[in-house]
């Protein structure tokens, strides 16, 4: 009896240890990631920057450009002298992990930033996808948003962190934002596993598909007008990230869905006096336009006192042309219901995109036309898309109002 006493004691102490062991286990490792990193690293996406790969794809833009008689111009190979100037200076080069570059020729100038220009993007991706660990795009800011809407809904299935980034002054000048923008992007493809393809930009990490350029001079030019950003540097070396906005990992296989470039999507910015008849000898010219973005006023109102208005929304039904309403406000969601403009607009099969960007919305109407294609058949599987374009994808839109647009 005295024995089976000492054993169960024994055995409970036993017990009682290895439950401290773990306690202080845990204390430690928290207590080394907050010393070596600083207070702000958000321990579950950390992972070790020298076990990691990076494959950056230079597209041109800004960041590289140098002074020309013409005004600024992209010069090849003068990214790769400026990236191993800027590590040159830091002594912790160990907390970012190899890459290579890849220049693309000809660097461009984002305005002429194309559909097929996005294909080059996903196929390299697509390519190297199973010998890099991360992804980072340089390119220009005015239509980084786009690119970056465009390949977060063509990389299905996607696991790895696909970083776009930019600036807003060439490195070439002596003050400019570049050099912290490629810093931050490399320090986030170094040492987390988000599985988004995300902007970082200004110390902001902001879903790529919610990302919108409000501002064509300030170097604080991207926000992510109706959620929250993903994260945010701060002091600490690493980023603070915000947990209930990581997204988990891709179900299925890792897939990337190419853009079919006959596919064609017509935004219509609605304005007091807007001619409606221009829009329908468009599509009547042209029967690769697949889909109508309507930019509306407020929560999607439209001028449904206008006969010519209600005439075109009928001619694009009549061509099961999509038509997906888009509000001109940066922040907010539309809401159809409130008004009769917008019960009106719902009946003539006007499909909401609730607080989709025009860049998001943009992109997500061409990657379903081009998925949702039929045998070749135009205007095929409109249900389908119709379905999907209301649905949340890759977190570009949110199917019940938040408390983020009210603040």
């Amino acid at each position: 009896m005295k024995l089976n006493k000492i054993n169960h004691e024994t055995l409970r102490n036993m017990f009682l240890a290895v439950i401290v062991c773990l306690l202080l286990f845990y204390l430690y490792n928290y207590m080394f990631q907050k010393i070596k990193y600083g207070s702000e690293v958000f321990s579950s996406t950390f992972i070790m920057p020298e076990k990691r790969k990076i494959l950056i794809l230079y597209t041109g833009g800004t960041i590289g450009m140098v002074e020309s008689k013409d005004g600024n111009v992209p010069k090849k190979g003068f990214l790769k002298q400026q990236m191993d100037k800027i590590l040159s200076m830091h002594k912790n080069r160990r907390e970012i992990s190899p890459f290579t570059i890849k220049e693309y020729d000809p660097l461009l100038d984002s305005s002429n930033m194309s559909i097929s220009n996005w294909n080059k993007m996903i196929v390299d991706i697509r390519d190297n996808y199973d010998k890099y660990d991360s992804f980072i795009v340089i390119h220009g800011t005015d239509t980084l948003s786009y690119t970056a809407s465009a390949l977060s809904f063509a990389l299905e299935g996607l696991s790895k962190p696909v970083i776009i980034t930019g600036s807003q002054i060439p490195l070439e000048q002596l003050k400019n934002d570049g050099g912290n923008n490629l810093l931050a992007s490399l320090i986030v493809a170094s040492s987390s596993i988000i599985p988004e393809v995300m902007v970082v930009f200004s110390n902001k990490i902001i879903r790529g598909n919610r990302s919108k350029k409000i501002s064509s001079n300030k170097l604080d030019a991207f926000e992510s007008p109706n959620i929250r950003n993903i994260g945010n540097f701060g002091y600490a070396a690493q980023p603070n990230y915000n947990r209930s906005m990581i997204r988990t990992a891709g179900m299925g296989a890792f897939h990337a869905q190419l853009y079919d470039e006959k596919k064609e999507v017509c935004v219509v910015f609605l304005t007091p006096g807007f001619n409606f008849k221009n829009v329908e000898t468009m599509v009547a010219a042209n029967p690769n336009i697949r889909g109508v973005i309507l930019q509306t006023f407020g929560i999607g109102d439209g001028p449904t006192g206008n006969d010519d208005f209600l005439h075109m929304l009928k001619v694009l039904n009549d061509k099961d042309i999509i038509i997906l309403n888009i509000s001109q406000c940066i922040e907010g969601h539309i809401d159809t219901g409130d008004y009769e403009t917008g019960s009106t607009m719902v009946k003539y099969n006007v499909i909401s995109g609730n607080d989709m960007t025009l860049e998001a919305g943009y992109c997500k109407l061409l990657y379903l036309l081009t998925r949702y294609e039929n045998g070749g058949e135009l205007y095929s599987n409109s249900k389908l898309i119709e379905n999907d374009l209301v649905r949340d994808l890759r977190g570009e839109l949110s199917e019940k109002s938040t408390s983020f647009e009210f603040l």
